[in-house]
């Protein structure tokens, strides 16, 4: 285990997202803009009509992730994560119509709102870490940079 100590945190900002934004291309774009380098997604919820994401299907020495990209519309139940250099990680918990279907995994590239969806950012101010690729080429661990 290694630990990462921030000073503080700084700003808290709200993201509102409307019909057919990206959730990873409009927080990469939020935080270029607002220059947001280190931070927490707190929350995320919204409708979705295009739900894209992976998930690792394998007890291996090597990950293996299976990736879903459904055109499908439902519910952002929830969504949190870390941003290091500006680059979203993100975890969610999506519901298909009706809420009876429920898929929780890592957000991709390409999961689009519907009608809105609400995210919460807080950054985290002196805290200069990053991703790095380690022992594995899909697995990366933080690193100060």
């Amino acid at each position: 285990m290694t630990y990462f100590t921030g000073e503080n945190t700084g700003r808290v900002h709200l993201l509102h997202l409307t019909n057919g934004d990206d959730i990873i291309k409009s927080i990469r774009q939020a935080c270029a803009e607002l220059g947001v380098k280190t931070g927490i997604v707190t929350s995320g919820i919204g409708s979705l009509r295009r739900m894209v994401y992976h998930y690792t299907d394998a007890l291996t020495e090597q990950p293996k992730d299976v990736h879903v990209d459904k055109n499908a519309i439902g519910e952002l139940v929830c969504m949190q994560g870390i941003i290091l250099e500006g680059e979203p990680h993100l975890h969610a918990m999506f519901t298909e119509a009706g809420g009876e279907i429920c898929h929780g995994a890592h957000v991709e590239e390409g999961c689009e709102i519907q009608y809105l969806a609400e995210i919460s950012i807080v950054e985290v101010a002196n805290l200069p870490v990053g991703r790095r690729a380690k022992k594995y080429g899909t697995v990366t661990h933080f690193e100060l940079i």
